[in-house]
């Protein structure tokens, strides 16, 4: 099968791609050092105490192929898509991303 040109849509979607695979190599990086500081049986303390977290029922608008893709996986794609939110929350919060707002009125870092 002779390769075809991309779309401008594929070739969008494969540079975003090629983006994500790249910072996910440097959050592994990163990650594999601080993994050299966690003392051992630290992955099973949740298994062990497991705590139940209290839901909100929320209403929300998400892209269409988002929704799409996350139902393709098949039952608790609700669970899957709160643990992502979760993930991108605790990265802001533990300052592991930076957003916008991360700056102060000079424009310095916080």
């Amino acid at each position: 099968m002779a390769d075809r040109k991309r779309t401008k849509s594929e070739e969008r979607s494969y540079v975003e791609l090629i983006d994500e695979i790249f910072q996910l190599e440097i959050w592994h990086r990163q990650n594999q050092l601080k993994l050299r500081h966690i003392p051992e049986g630290w992955e099973g303390i949740e298994a062990a105490h497991p705590c139940r977290r209290r839901k909100s029922k929320l209403t929300a608008n998400f892209d269409s192929d988002v929704v799409k893709w996350f139902r393709g996986m098949g039952h608790g794609y609700q669970a899957r898509m709160n643990a992502v939110l979760r993930i991108y929350m605790l990265s802001v919060v533990s300052k592991e991303i930076r957003r916008r707002g991360d700056k102060d009125w000079k424009g310095d870092p916080i």
